[in-house]
């Protein structure tokens, strides 16, 4: 099959090399080295500020990458009942239950507020760590991207991209970074004002190469998701990184196809 122009099959694509990370040269290796270390379950969420020189070099992270904040440490905080970890160069978080049917996910935890309701005054705590070292390299990790109905939308009850001003005023390198494509439905939209719903859909592969890529069952929600990239990435740029591989969500406008839809990178 022909899209755009291009054909499917060209391997014109481009996954991020580590020269190219907006700064970050080294963010694959970072990323494998934040998953190797302290993922425990798939509803998890870190945050780093380290010295800009260990993203400016090709630098592979060992074990005085994060000297203050070993695995074991992170882990015990973030499966305690706070379910958030605050350290000196990393903060993280586990999704922490609010009832029965619902629950406080990673990414609010850390963006939003540490220590969610209860009248608590608001204490994000990535403004804590981006204090620590304003022109740090800060790298936020979530295994899952950020959900569309709620977390990634910006009228989202509980959206986290105002807080992502944060990240876009910070002086120092910068990258929020997701592994797997969570695809969760926003509810169809009946009559009228339904979308119509193709069996394919064109998006860009890379910079040069364009594919076709299969519609989820729910159109609406794949629409909304591809409106929520494109603003989380206005805010901070966008990768979605896996198996040694980082890709950008956006280029020239578009959002990569690889960002929207399970494949493998």
């Amino acid at each position: 099959m022909v899209c755009c122009g291009v054909l499917v099959g060209l391997s014109v694509l481009s996954v991020l090399s580590p020269a190219a990370g907006g700064r970050i040269k080294n963010l694959p290796k970072i990323i494998n080295f934040l998953q190797n270390n302290y993922l425990d379950g798939d509803q998890f969420a870190v945050v780093i500020n380290v010295p800009a020189e260990k993203c400016s070099t090709r630098i592979k992270p060992d074990q005085n990458f994060l000297p203050d904040d070993s695995a074991l440490k992170v882990k015990c905080a973030m499966n305690s009942t706070v379910r958030v970890y605050r350290g000196q160069q990393l903060m993280g978080a586990k999704q922490k239950p609010n009832n029965e049917m619902s629950s406080y996910h990673p990414e609010y935890l850390l963006l939003i507020q540490s220590n969610p309701p209860e009248n608590a005054s608001y204490d994000p705590l990535l403004k804590k760590l981006l204090d620590k070292d304003k022109h740090g390299c800060v790298v936020f990790y979530t295994y899952k991207s950020p959900c569309v109905n709620t977390c990634s939308t910006p009228e989202g009850a509980y959206s986290i991209l105002p807080a992502l001003d944060m990240l876009r005023n910070h002086k120092g390198p910068k990258a929020f970074v997701f592994r797997k494509v969570w695809k969760r439905s926003v509810g169809s939209v009946e009559g009228k004002d339904a979308q119509p719903r193709p069996l394919w859909h064109c998006y860009r592969h890379g910079r040069r190469a364009y594919a076709t890529m299969s519609v989820w069952d729910n159109y609406e929600s794949q629409l909304r998701w591809e409106a929520n990239i494109m603003a989380m990435n206005a805010r901070v740029r966008l990768y979605r990184c896996d198996g040694g591989r980082c890709v950008r969500c956006v280029y020239e406008n578009e959002a990569d196809g690889r960002c929207m839809h399970p494949v493998d990178l």
